[in-house]
């Protein structure tokens, strides 16, 4: 109930957003975006890149993360996940996006994504199966706002297509393969039974997610 409080007020904020800035700047052209995350290699351990492409009013979007780890090595675990002393490895993170373009720095976008989990105990090797709890796959659909600077733009070199863009994002959970979204295991660590809940895909454990990504622009 407090999730699907959380996505409505996110669409509200979107919806106001999309209001305020109703006027397309008619300037708008297409445009092929090739964007690395920041916030994976330096948090997590791993990689993420994006291809977007621009028409004048819509956005369409290719996103995939890959090999993203939470551990207690770099403090990303809370939670029941800390206090189980478990550990998360994400093969992948992947998904579409389709979107509007509110003007020239800022869109929202419609976001249904797929997610790989693997879940161990933490500070053993990831890979053997006496150390692994579980794996799972959970999908999400959500809402994006991206914010999106040129810091060159108005350089006649091959500069002005530098590419800055930061993006808050709501992904809702909305399945888990497994069963009623959560395993049942005998902790070695805490020496007791302990339940797994399929985790989601954002900051400690929550739907949202904060990115910073840079990457370069064709204008055509």
């Amino acid at each position: 109930m407090k999730n699907s409080i959380k996505f409505l007020c996110f669409f509200v904020l979107l919806a106001y957003s999309q209001l305020v800035f109703s006027q397309t700047d008619k300037r708008l052209q297409n445009e092929l975006v090739i964007l690395a995350g920041l916030i994976q290699p330096a948090l997590l351990q791993g990689g993420n890149f994006e291809v977007d492409y621009y028409t004048p009013k819509m956005v369409f979007n290719y996103s995939h993360g890959f090999s993203l780890d939470l551990d207690s090595k770099m403090g990303t675990t809370v939670g029941d996940i800390k206090a189980q002393h478990l550990a998360i490895h994400i093969p992948f993170s992947t998904g579409l996006g389709v979107g509007y373009r509110l003007n020239k720095y800022f869109d929202v976008r419609f976001e249904p994504k797929l997610h790989k989990f693997e879940v161990y105990y933490d500070g053993t090797e990831r890979g053997q199966e006496i150390n692994q709890i579980t794996d799972y796959t959970t999908f999400t659909f959500g809402l994006g706002g991206y914010f999106r600077w040129k810091p060159f733009e108005k350089q006649a070199t091959i500069f002005n297509g530098i590419f800055i863009s930061t993006s808050i994002r709501y992904l809702q959970k909305i399945h888990s393969s497994l069963d009623n979204g959560e395993v049942q295991y005998f902790n070695h660590v805490t020496d007791q039974e302990e339940v797994h809940k399929a985790a989601n895909i954002g900051i400690a454990n929550t739907p949202f997610i904060f990115n910073l990504a840079i990457g370069y622009c064709i204008t055509f």
